[in-house]
């Protein structure tokens, strides 16, 4: 899809070409034209030049940099691989030197074409990276507009995908450009999404919520990507998902939303493939609470002390997983692969260290939330344990 910065560029250099002229896709669908030639028939010619070449096997037309066919003269002009673009020009079929002149002239255009294109790609991340991390203070409406101008106007409103590195599981090494390039296979350019890398371990998706790209879309696609990733790359992921923001402007703000869903995510150990802000609960509640206050809540519900028992872990884990399996003793010994009468000791003995009936509705909520608490401690500021 050619920008209206593309078309500007196009029309400028068509201006020295008096042949027909044009950018073309690898399916030969002309996406701008220029000459004084029926743009129709151009478009069947080449529709035809380019069935006949994808039938050749032995032809890549992607690492195919230049070619003449049917009286075209065609560049590879292909910025990324969401889709192939080629120059084309018409060529003078009698005079030979026209011609000579004429190859020269498109080889300039293409590469002019695709240097401004190479510059255009730097600028536009180099400005959403900033939109996102730095706020709407660090760029212009009228930057953001030269750039991304065709996907603002028709656009409800705008989520982020954030892709982090998850450095604990041992998967292959992280390789930013090879998880870029699977991305842009699920978000694809063509529809607004902008694929940012921020760092080395992380990369943003911002993802314009319009008619065809809804919400659920985006979450859709969002939960594919954590499998995707460890199939194609080997490389094990976290990913997030903003809620739906109104204006690009608020970009900041999206994304510190997706930055704080991940940091729960990992922080609570949580399961899903795609950790969604809007749906973190209990666990987004907590994740706000002073350490102090949860330090203190520990202390109330457990008891000073109990903590340091060197039995503490395993009673904590036995009634994690029966309130986990809603209070089932069948179904939490078989999780815990021990007997029921082993689970029916603990329990009770967990019973008598902290006076908590966990069989009791209200008890078990406040124990539940206590272990989450825990959890939270734990992962964030271990060193906080010493004082429960």
């Amino acid at each position: 899809m050619l920008s209206n910065a593309n078309k500007e560029q196009l029309t400028e250099i068509s201006e020295y070409i008096d042949s027909e002229f044009g950018i073309t896709d690898d399916a030969g669908r002309i996406l701008f034209y220029s000459g004084a030639g029926n743009q129709d028939a151009a478009e069947v010619e080449l529709a035809a030049i380019f069935a006949e070449l994808q039938n050749e096997e032995s032809l890549n037309l992607f690492d195919l940099p230049r070619f003449t066919r049917g009286g075209y003269l065609f560049e590879n002009v292909t910025a990324d691989s969401d889709e192939m673009l080629f120059m084309f020009l018409k060529l003078n079929p009698s005079d030979e030197t026209e011609r000579a002149h004429q190859k020269s002239l498109l080889a300039l255009a293409a590469h002019g074409f695709r240097y401004r294109e190479s510059q255009s790609s730097k600028d536009l991340i180099n400005i959403f990276k900033k939109l996102l991390i730095e706020g709407r203070r660090s760029v212009t409406e009228e930057q953001l507009e030269a750039v991304y101008g065709e996907f603002l106007l028709d656009s409800d409103g705008f989520a982020v995908v954030l892709v982090t590195l998850n450095k604990t599981s041992g998967g292959a090494p992280a390789d930013s450009d090879m998880i870029c390039r699977v991305l842009q296979e699920l978000f694809s350019a063509d529809r607004g999404f902008l694929i940012i890398p921020l760092d080395y371990a992380r990369t943003a998706i911002v993802c314009p919520i319009r008619e065809e790209n809804t919400y659920e879309f985006v979450l859709e696609y969002a939960n594919m990507i954590k499998d995707t990733l460890l199939s194609e790359t080997m490389v094990d992921v976290y990913v997030s998902v903003s809620s739906q923001i109104s204006g690009i402007m608020n970009l900041n703000d999206a994304y510190l939303e997706a930055d704080k869903a991940k940091n729960i995510g990992a922080i609570f150990e949580m399961q899903e493939k795609c950790f969604e802000y809007k749906k973190l609960g209990l666990e987004k509640m907590i994740y706000s609470i002073p350490m102090d206050a949860c330090v203190g809540y520990i202390n109330e519900i457990f008891g000073e002390g109990f903590l340091k028992d060197k039995s503490s872990p395993e009673l904590l884990n036995t009634v994690k997983a029966y309130l986990d399996n809603n209070l089932n003793v069948s179904e939490a010994s078989r999780v815990l692969y021990i007997h029921r009468n082993t689970l029916m000791y603990r329990l009770d003995k967990f019973n008598k260290m902290t006076g908590l009936d966990c069989s009791k509705f209200e008890i078990g909520m406040r124990v539940g939330i206590a272990l989450l608490i825990l959890q939270f401690i734990e992962n964030k500021e271990p060193a906080l344990l010493n004082k429960v």
